[in-house]
């Protein structure tokens, strides 16, 4: 009896074997065809989406659907181009819904699944991942995901309008930079992205930090210093001739007053690398409409 046992238990293990590798084989397959097939401005969102790890649908609408003239037209192809990505295992719509109910499908958030994710990792040509989960975002994290979105999609705008030329928006870790202290330790910069705007005869290269009034000044001041530390080891200068102006974007004006009066306590050659703002200045800040320093501080 026990050995009866035993031999159906190793058959039922090799059974099981034998039908993940199938739909494992499966699942590659109609991945790789998929891709064949995907519309070109679906795959545009999708590697959006990725980009960012997180986008509002309303985000979606005005980056890849801007040429459509009426606002309900261009949400209801957002809405068909989302839905077939959703539709096709490729992006998850989160329960989490951005400005409540009264938002509507606009408020809605979208993430990449696993098979999305191997979809992108096939494009890049990097080989198909594998299918790791994909975890519900906690608010926080959403919260300052969007404010870096919602940045990138306002610069494209105005890059459209031709207030200026966008050249360039690195998301982490793109953005980061790894170097050694002068203390001989290893550490990483981590902004939340590095913008690239040309306007006349000049190109401004700045780090950008979202401020959504989560962090203390313990965190805060860390983080100034890490850029300043990097400033002092050259290594940016010697790359690209400047070091990007550090410009700090808050949502809220009492964010805004205090994080200007903290690096005031700054040593000047800290003060000099940042720029302090709200959203609606975010333009002006990185483009040069605000007082920009020079080029011992910062790009110009």
């Amino acid at each position: 009896m026990r050995a009866k046992r035993r031999d159906s238990y190793a058959l039922a293990v090799l059974f099981l074997f034998l039908w993940r590798q199938a739909v494992s084989r499966l699942s590659r397959t109609s991945l790789v065809e998929l891709a064949d097939r995907l519309p070109s401005r679906e795959r545009q969102i999708l590697e959006t989406v990725e980009r960012f790890r997180l986008l509002r649908a309303d985000q979606a609408r005005r980056l890849f659907f801007s040429e459509i003239e009426s606002e309900t037209g261009s949400a209801r192809l957002c809405r068909r181009a989302l839905a077939n990505l959703v539709e096709e295992g490729l992006l998850r719509r989160l329960e989490r819904r951005v400005g409540g109910t009264r938002a509507g499908s606009s408020g809605h958030l979208y993430a990449t699944t696993a098979a999305g994710k191997r979809l992108l990792a096939y494009w890049s040509g990097t080989g198909i991942a594998s299918n790791r989960g994909v975890h519900e975002p906690g608010t926080a994290f959403a919260t300052h995901t969007l404010a870096i979105a919602d940045l990138y999609v306002s610069l494209v705008e105005a890059s459209r309008s031709g207030e200026f030329e966008l050249i360039g928006f690195e998301t982490e870790p793109a953005c980061w930079r790894a170097f050694t202290t002068a203390l001989g330790a290893q550490a990483t910069l981590k902004p939340d992205a590095l913008v690239r705007i040309a306007r006349g005869d000049y190109e401004y290269v700045s780090f950008v930090e979202i401020d959504c009034g989560t962090e203390g000044r313990g965190a805060l001041l860390k983080k100034a210093y890490a850029f300043l530390y990097y400033f002092r080891t050259g290594r940016e200068q010697a790359a690209s001739g400047v070091f990007p102006r550090v410009v700090w974007i808050a949502s809220q004006p009492s964010r805004v007053e205090f994080l200007a009066a903290l690096f005031a306590g700054l040593p000047t050659e800290a003060r000099q690398l940042f720029a302090v703002g709200g959203t609606e200045e975010a333009s002006a800040l990185l483009t040069g409409s605000e007082s920009w320093p020079t080029s011992s501080g910062g790009a110009r």
